[in-house]
């Protein structure tokens, strides 16, 4: 896809040229929100906002960074949202659902990958949203620091800080197993 010419083809009304534009962004966008709010369902929603408000916004985009920078820093702003609405009527989360995790040795069977992930998952959902922002950009998506800030509005350093503070609590919560759960599952 030649974006330039997709994002011509948008700002002129093309339904094509935009549909382009959003299906390029799509998974990544989608990955984010997923993993921000831990709600698959609600993260299609979110996204489908993200592609309204694309569709308004398209010409304050101004081609500082890629297109789908813009479209996941849309996409992370409203599921920021949908964390403050959330934050409003939150319960306490269960701390006993996370106990014993990160104890087994040894090659990890696939039952213990699953469960393994699955606390991963739970752990990074219970992360402060500035902090689970920075680890699931850099660690989860495994982009730069630099598309990060462009993404979050945050500066590099911060990013740094925030995503290593973040994997800093996950080890604690989870033991060592989180500096190796990446490479592990390949």
């Amino acid at each position: 896809m030649n974006e330039e010419d997709a994002l011509r083809r948008a700002r002129n009304g093309d339904a094509a040229g935009l549909d382009e534009l959003l299906a390029d962004a799509r998974p990544r966008a989608l990955r984010i929100v997923t993993a921000m709010i831990d709600d698959p369902e609600e993260a299609q929603d979110v996204f489908q906002e993200t592609c309204r408000r694309v569709q308004e916004d398209l010409a304050r985009f101004e081609g500082r960074s890629a297109f789908s920078t813009w479209v996941c820093g849309i996409a992370l702003n409203l599921a920021r949202r949908v964390l403050r609405d959330r934050a409003r009527h939150a319960r306490p989360a269960d701390p006993a659902a996370l106990e014993g995790a990160g104890r087994g040795r040894g090659v990890l069977s696939s039952i213990y990958a699953r469960e393994l992930a699955a606390n991963l998952e739970s752990a990074v959902h219970q992360l402060p949203e500035s902090l689970k922002e920075a680890f699931v950009l850099h660690y989860l998506e495994g982009l730069d620091y630099e598309e990060v800030s462009r993404i979050t509005g945050v500066g590099v350093r911060a990013l740094y800080v925030r995503a290593h503070r973040a994997k800093a609590l996950l080890r604690q919560t989870l033991g060592s197993v989180v500096d190796t759960f990446w490479t592990e599952r390949g």
